[in-house]
C-alpha cells in the first residue's frame, strides 16, 4: 500500500495532512511523526493534526522533548481538496473528526470496518501498535531513522502494548528491536516512568474505594470529568490485580459517557463487549485487549442496564 500511496502524493499539488483521532495517544502522535518522517525522505512535506484535546502532561513533555510540530485542526486550514491520512484511528470509528480535506489513506490497527471511500488502506489489526506499521517503512528501505523518530515510535509501541506484555506479535518485537539502536533510550525510559502526575492521584484514591467487583470482572463509575488516557491508565492498574481479568471504567463528561474497558480473559473480547455497550446509542471499537467508546447522551446510559449486557455476554 505504502509504494502505491507515495506514488499519488509525489505527483500531486495538495496540501498533506497526517490527520491523529480526537484525543490522541502517544501511539498516535509518534505514528504521526514517524509517518511525516518517511513522507520527509520520500521529498513530500505534511503536517499533522488533531481536532480534540491533548490530554496528558507526560504526552505533552514528549512533544515538546522530541520537538513534535502538531496542529489543532482548529488553528490550520484546510481546504477540502485537501488530502489527508488518518493514522491510528479511522472515522467510522467515532473518534476521529471528519475535516475537510480528501481522506486518501488510512493506517491503522484497530480493529474496524473498512471505509469503502478511501484509496489506499493499510489496516492490520493483529498488530499491538500503529507505530509498528511505521517502523516497517522505515526498516524496509534500510535507511537510519532519526534520534527523535525513533524515540517516540519506540514509546509508542511501549505503550500500546503495555511495555511489550499486551497483544505483542512478533512484528512489534521487530520494530521494539530495530528502533533500539536508534534512539534515546535515556528518554524513552523517562517518558515511560513518568506517565501520571500528583492531580492523578485523586482519580487512584477513587478508583481504590468505589471498585466494584463481581468474580473475576471489575468496574467504576464516575461522576465527573476524567480525560480518556488516564481511564486507560486506571483500567491497567486495576487489571494489575491478580483477581481481575476484564476492567470497565464509566465517565460521565458532560453530557456524554465515555467507557473504557481493559481485558486479559483469552474468551472474551473487549471490542466486542464496546459494540454490544453501545449499539444504538453509541459508538466503539478497538482489540480483544483493550477498546473504548463513547455514549452520546448520558441520558440513554443506565449503569444497571450495562452491567447486564455485560454479565450476560461473559456468561454466554
Amino acid at each position: 500500500m505504502i509504494d502505491k500511496l507515495l506514488v499519488e502524493l509525489k505527483n500531486c499539488k495538495k496540501n498533506i495532512f497526517i490527520q491523529t483521532h480526537d484525543f490522541p495517544d502517544p501511539d498516535a502522535i509518534a505514528s504521526a511523526y514517524g509517518l511525516q518522517n518517511f513522507l520527509n525522505i520520500n521529498n513530500i512535506a505534511s503536517k499533522i493534526v488533531y481536532s480534540g484535546i491533548i490530554q496528558r502532561d507526560a504526552l505533552k513533555l514528549m512533544i515538546s522533548k522530541l520537538n513534535i510540530e502538531i496542529f489543532n485542526s482548529s488553528d490550520i486550514e484546510i481546504k477540502k481538496d485537501d488530502f489527508i491520512i488518518i493514522v491510528d484511528g479511522c472515522k467510522g470509528s467515532g473518534n476521529v473528526t471528519d475535516l475537510p480535506g480528501f481522506e486518501i489513506a488510512v493506517i491503522d490497527h484497530h480493529i474496524v470496518k473498512s471505509p469503502d471511500d478511501v484509496p489506499f488502506l493499510e489496516i492490520r489489526g493483529e498488530l499491538g501498535s500503529c507505530a509498528t506499521i511505521i517502523t516497517e517503512y522505515h526498516s524496509n528501505i534500510a535507511l537510519n531513522i532519526p534520534k527523535n523518530v525513533a524515540t517516540a515510535l519506540m514509546i509508542g509501541i511501549s505503550r500500546d502494548t503495555d511495555l511489550l506484555t499486551r497483544k505483542v506479535t512478533q512484528n512489534d518485537i521487530n520494530a521494539y528491536n530495530y528502533l533500539y539502536k536508534y534512539a534515546d533510550n535515556n528518554i524513552v525510559n523517562s517518558l515511560l516512568r513518568n506517565n501520571i502526575q500528583l492531580s492523578d492521584l485523586s482519580y487512584f484514591s477513587q478508583a481504590i474505594s468505589n471498585l466494584k467487583t463481581k468474580g473475576i470482572i471489575s468496574w467504576l463509575y464516575f461522576e465527573n470529568d476524567c480525560d480518556t488516557n488516564l481511564m486507560g491508565i486506571l483500567g491497567d492498574f486495576i487489571l494489575s490485580a491478580q483477581e481481575i481479568e476484564l476492567s470497565i471504567i464509566f465517565v460521565k463528561n458532560g453530557t456524554t459517557i465515555s467507557i473504557s474497558i481493559r481485558n486479559e480473559n483469552l474468551d472474551w473480547n473487549a471490542s466486542e463487549i464496546i459494540q454490544h455497550i453501545t449499539a444504538g446509542i453509541g459508538t466503539g471499537g478497538g482489540h480483544k485487549e483493550m477498546a473504548g467508546g463513547v455514549i452520546y447522551s448520558a441520558d440513554n446510559f443506565s449503569l444497571e442496564k450495562t452491567m447486564n449486557i455485560i454479565m450476560k455476554y461473559t456468561d454466554d
